[in-house]
């Protein structure tokens, strides 16, 4: 559906806003059953996401066609059925995937893709006296939210409100995470949950596959159970020469020594504890990304970090982690205290930030919550809260930019950049404006000026 519908020389400018509150009704549940023109009951499962203008008007809908099964695709919304040739959706391959065609009226033959598969047609069974009213409830603002800047004007009034919404997106991205580890713990123990977070983070973005394969190659290796049952605690080096060995990284070039920060007679050292047993299983050596890699994400960096954090943790960093936790330690500064040597070289302080985030309280939340222990999911909260501000993504920047433009919400901890990749990713990308709290509160303050200011805002809509 355009932006902007075309209008007919019958309807003149009403059927944008007409079509606009049917996609509105659509949105809202207001049908969860219709007959198509072919006599078929559907039953509506799931409406899809409201793509607000690009593309077909619903994506990823649920729809039950009875006999003809549950099927998954897009729902198209005219007024008219015609509308669909005169759209030219006839021709676009774009709108293969639509399986409904809604209409208010039906007009001429039956809708196709270009595909050539005829696509079932079903009226809106809601009366226009609803949709008018629907109108009336839905300012022009909703015809342009999700393009330039949302909210700046919000923002700069009463920024507190946005930032309020943005720290809820943020909380709920965490639970969300909580709740993946909660899964997690009902098959393993915390410390292999843990881990495998762990190895998931220090992959950072273009390592992740690999680190996830390293994890699950080794954690229940020969090599892996004999470094951790001895009585001695293995130095980092023993642990190194595991993970780079089954990484792949074995023997050791030159430039990845560099990156890992070992010297000559370290190198020399971990090469043969690696040759100590015969034909282990290694991942690819290719299957790492070093090209365009800063020298901190680099994999041999990491996999150092990491053999450092594993080391000074006898393998369990889960108790040195909610120890912190409890006692109100500054989780970050421990996470780069026991990935540091003697000459530093442990994660950044962003990092370490991320890795908390992303990781270490949304997994010590999902212990609490297995344990029913109501005092480590207060420090979690706390400690959650006191974030401070990671590192700037390249969603988190969209998500501001999108959101408030150039305007002020205040101080910018963790959970405000968890909330602005989560609008970023969840709301903004696939144009789920609808579900929305940002454009939820642009709404609210314009119905707000409509009772206070009426003159303002017919001043500021089309005539």
């Amino acid at each position: 559906m355009p932006l902007i519908a075309e209008s007919s020389p019958e309807y003149g400018s009403r059927p944008r806003l007409r079509e606009l509150a049917m996609s509105a009704a659509w949105h809202g549940g207001l049908t969860r059953s219709a007959v198509t023109t072919q006599g078929q009951l559907v039953n509506i499962v799931f409406g899809g996401n409201w793509s607000h203008g690009f593309g077909p008007d619903f994506a990823g809908a649920k729809l039950d066609f009875g006999e003809g099964g549950l099927r998954t695709g897009d729902v198209e919304i005219h007024l008219n059925s015609g509308d669909w040739v005169r759209h030219g959706h006839h021709l676009d391959p774009r709108y293969n995937s639509v399986i409904l065609h809604v209409v208010s009226r039906t007009e001429g033959p039956e809708a196709r893709r270009a595909d050539g598969a005829a696509i079932p047609t079903m009226v809106l069974d809601i009366p226009d006296a609803a949709l008018f009213a629907i109108d009336q409830e839905l300012p022009e603002i909703w015809s342009t939210l999700g393009h330039s800047v949302c909210a700046e004007d919000v923002a700069r009034r009463q920024p507190a409100r946005l930032r309020a919404a943005i720290l809820g997106l943020g909380d709920r991205r965490f639970s969300e995470r909580v709740a993946r580890f909660e899964g997690e713990l009902t098959i393993d123990p915390l410390s292999r949950v843990l881990l495998r977070g762990m190895f998931d983070a220090f992959g950072y973005s273009q390592n992740r596959d690999p680190m996830r394969a390293l994890f699950d190659l080794i954690v229940d290796s020969r090599r892996w159970n004999r470094l951790w049952s001895g009585t001695a605690c293995p130095s980092e080096l023993d642990v190194a020469a595991v993970l780079l060995g089954h990484a792949g990284f074995l023997p050791l070039a030159p430039t990845d020594a560099h990156f890992a920060g070992l010297a000559a007679d370290d190198v020399s050292h971990i090469e043969r504890l690696w040759q100590r047993d015969a034909h282990p299983i290694t991942l690819a050596a290719t299957a790492w990304t070093r090209a365009r890699t800063r020298p901190a994400n680099h994999p041999a960096t990491r996999l150092m970090q990491l053999a450092r954090l594993l080391a000074a943790t006898t393998g369990h960093p889960a108790t040195s982690l909610l120890k912190s936790i409890r006692d109100g330690n500054d989780v970050p500064a421990r996470l780069r205290d026991l990935t540091s040597d003697a000459n530093g070289g442990g994660v950044g302080a962003g990092r370490a930030t991320s890795i908390a985030a992303s990781v270490v309280l949304p997994v010590a939340m999902a212990y609490a919550h297995h344990l029913a222990d109501p005092e480590l999911e207060d420090a979690v909260s706390r400690a959650w809260a006191a974030l401070p501000r990671s590192e700037w993504s390249r969603p988190a920047r969209r998500g501001l930019g999108q959101a408030v433009g150039d305007a002020s919400i205040g101080a910018i901890g963790e959970r405000v950049i968890q909330g602005l990749i989560h609008l970023d990713r969840t709301l903004c990308t696939p144009r789920r404006c609808f579900e929305c709290p940002i454009a939820a509160e642009v709404i609210r303050d314009r119905q707000r000026q409509r009772l206070t200011e009426p003159a303002v805002i017919q001043s500021i809509l089309p005539t």
